[in-house]
């Protein structure tokens, strides 16, 4: 494969992100607007990032005409999935925090707290005499 302008680069970066699509779909459409960057940017080596977002529109509105052509439920099912698994991360970060905090008010409240003491003991008073 050969190497992409990085203007062109960041701009299908962009794409896949918002891409929600089946893999297959995924692979097939990135590999489509890839070689038509690719051929875009060899003819124009001097393109900057908004010429390739004039010809081939913004990311978000080549995204949307990308999976325009996918199953509309294939497109719905990938993003349900990608809902449950943000909102399983964030059910997961939001345990960890409870644990810990619970975890410190507990080693707080319960923490074994040592003091040093020194025990002396006193001579017995014998008056001056030292046996």
């Amino acid at each position: 494969m050969t190497q992409l302008h990085p203007a062109a680069e960041i701009y299908l970066q962009s794409i896949q992100r918002l891409l929600d699509v089946p893999k297959e779909d995924r692979a097939r459409l990135l590999d489509r607007l890839s070689n038509a960057v690719s051929t875009y940017c060899e003819e124009n080596p001097e393109a900057s990032a908004e010429d390739i977002t004039a010809v081939f529109g913004s990311p978000a509105s080549c995204a949307a005409e990308l999976m325009a052509e996918c199953d509309p439920a294939e497109v719905s099912k990938v993003r349900r999935n990608k809902r449950r698994l943000l909102f399983a991360v964030i059910a997961v970060l939001a345990a960890l925090l409870v644990a810990m905090v619970v975890f410190w008010f507990y080693s707080a409240k319960y923490q074994i707290r040592y003091v040093e003491t020194h025990i002396t003991e006193d001579a017995p008073n014998t008056g001056g005499l030292l046996s």
